[in-house]
């Protein structure tokens, strides 16, 4: 607390009123009342201290009792003590201004309180730098306990009324987080990650958020506010394995306000899902952390980039520089675009040398790339991916080793314990949005690997009259293929896109169109038609296909 004007109004009050009884005599009752006037202006003066910074006072238990009233700067975390375990009086007014400097959020818990509830109770409200009310006031008592303000700054005022007392209380503060951007890096043991709440969000919208608690054991997510697509759009959080730097296959699913899930690590990965249907709006995710760290000495190195392209190296500045086994390099990338069904993230490989843990040894350092699905995290390609038991291995340049449907993925970089004091791992790839190329007309399409895949057939450009063209999908080991026309600028009347199963040929294939753009048929393979008449013409589509569950 700042320390400043000392004011000891209690001993004042006693001296005052022990000299006019000694020196006044009693039966002059006029004299009496004047000194029962005076007791009660002492009373308000002690009782009463808005806007100034008061020295506090040591408690029984080593803790710092707060005055009635002042100024609290702290840089991430304080406590006001006032009167705990102590009786308060009738009519106390008591006003702390906290500030927080670097903070967006302050959060507020009340620890202990033994006041009366039902009329007197603590008020928590943001204010700006003039000290001008920014937000709506909160009250708290035994049965609210907890809120959150705006902004770096906060008024904290104690109020009680002129009837029943009680007994004082412990309020703590502490910087709060907010992230509201699509993905992001958060360090901290609380906050608050707000999305797009109370608007609409997009389609295929991925955001990835690296949330991380170096000193913590657990993390528990509590989502506060949701308006989500109710099947299909949800938050995903996983876990990485700090043995092998591998994000686990422990995917949760969070959806529908005031869902809560605590997991028992240090750091999580958050993913935002929206499917390529309905969409909804926003949301709010509260987090907290507590425990002590099982892994001290595991040190996460993470980076979020946002940027639609963009390089990656190693060594350098954006993962630091090291390469100690006892480090996990975690980069993401996420970003919101408008038209995400026409565009990928491509990977290009610059190169790579990555060095195994001894000279006779095929265990190497190692980076693995990852996409994000429905249901969490696949690894898309791990570097190196052989295994000859050489001092170190060498990956060539490579274009577009990787295309990622969605503007999302992350990459984690696991060195291990090398002999060789020099390390000589090192690695660079880069990343663009690249317009998604047309398919040619017609053609057998690879197996599917990815969630889901698509066929783009002169999506920006006219189509001719009289085209027949002629597509065999393979979604291996799915029973049924769901499709869905994404895009159209076709003849509605006359030119069509077919699907069939392939091995149920029809006579009569179900045709999507504008107005009818799903349809299920039995797997693992089927034959996507299109033919157009011989007259007016239009643009092309964008169909996908995925393994329906």
């Amino acid at each position: 607390m700042t320390e400043g004007i000392v004011i000891q109004t209690g001993e004042l009050h006693k001296m005052i009123v022990a000299m006019m009884s000694e020196t006044i005599p009693t039966e002059f009752g006029k004299v009496r009342e004047e000194i029962s006037t005076l007791e009660n202006r002492l009373d308000r003066l002690e009782n009463t201290c808005v806007g100034v910074s008061y020295n506090n006072r040591t408690n029984e238990t080593g803790r710092t009792d707060a005055t009635c009233g002042g100024v609290i700067e702290e840089k991430e975390f304080g406590e006001i003590i006032y009167k705990e375990g102590k009786s308060y009086s009738n009519s106390e007014n008591c006003m702390w201004t906290v500030v927080v400097p670097d903070a967006g959020m302050i959060s507020f818990q009340l620890v202990t309180s033994g006041f009366e509830d039902s009329y007197d109770y603590i008020t928590v409200n943001s204010v700006d730098q003039d000290g001008v009310t920014t937000g709506t006031p909160s009250k708290l008592n035994s049965l609210n306990r907890t809120t959150s303000v705006r902004g770096s700054r906060a008024n904290v005022i104690f109020s009680s009324d002129s009837s029943i007392t009680g007994t004082g209380f412990t309020l703590r503060f502490s910087i709060k987080h907010i992230a509201e951007e699509c993905g992001g890096v958060i360090i901290g043991d609380r906050g608050l990650i707000l999305y797009k709440s109370g608007l609409k969000y997009l389609n295929n919208e991925r955001c990835v958020w690296i949330l991380h608690s170096p000193n913590s054991r657990n993390i528990k997510l509590n989502l506060l506010e949701d308006r989500f697509e109710n099947c299909c759009d949800y938050l995903l959080v996983n876990t990485i394995d700090p043995e092998t730097g591998w994000i686990r296959n422990d995917t949760k699913k969070i959806k529908g306000e005031n869902e809560t899930l605590t997991v028992e690590e240090s750091l999580v990965v958050i993913v935002f899902y929206s499917d390529q249907y309905n969409s909804g709006n926003g949301f709010s995710l509260e987090f907290s952390s507590s425990g002590d760290n099982p892994d001290p000495e595991i040190n996460f190195i993470v980076k979020h980039f946002s940027e639609l392209n963009g390089a990656i190296e190693y060594p350098s500045s954006e993962w630091k520089e090291g390469g100690e086994s006892n480090k996990i390099y975690v980069v993401g990338f996420s970003k919101t675009v408008k038209f995400p069904e026409t565009h990928h993230t491509v990977i290009d490989w610059k190169h790579g040398i990555f060095q195994s843990s001894t000279t006779d040894s095929c265990v190497y350092d190692s980076l693995t790339l990852y996409e994000t699905f429905r249901n969490g995290w696949k690894a898309r390609a791990r570097f190196p991916n052989q295994t000859d038991c050489q001092p170190f291995v060498t990956v060539p340049p490579e274009t577009e080793i990787l295309s990622f449907s969605h503007h999302c993925f992350i990459g984690i970089f696991k060195p291990l314990s090398h002999k060789s004091k020099e390390n000589v791992t090192s690695f660079s790839f880069s990343y663009d949005n690249q317009r998604i190329a047309d398919s040619i007309c017609g053609g057998i399409l690879e197996p599917l690997e990815a969630e889901f895949g698509q066929i783009s057939y002169k999506i920006y450009t006219i189509y001719r009259n009289h085209e027949h063209c002629n597509w065999t999908v393979q979604v291996p080991q799915a029973k049924t293929i769901r499709f869905n026309l994404i895009q159209t600028g076709l003849e509605s009347c006359c030119d069509h896109i077919s699907v069939y199963s392939y091995n149920e040929p029809t006579d009569s294939p179900f045709k999507l169109k504008s107005d009818n753009r799903t349809v299920s048929v039995a797997g693992p393979n089927a034959t996507v038609t299109f033919k157009t008449d011989l007259s007016v013409t239009g643009v092309g589509f964008l169909l996908r296909y995925r393994k329906e569950t």
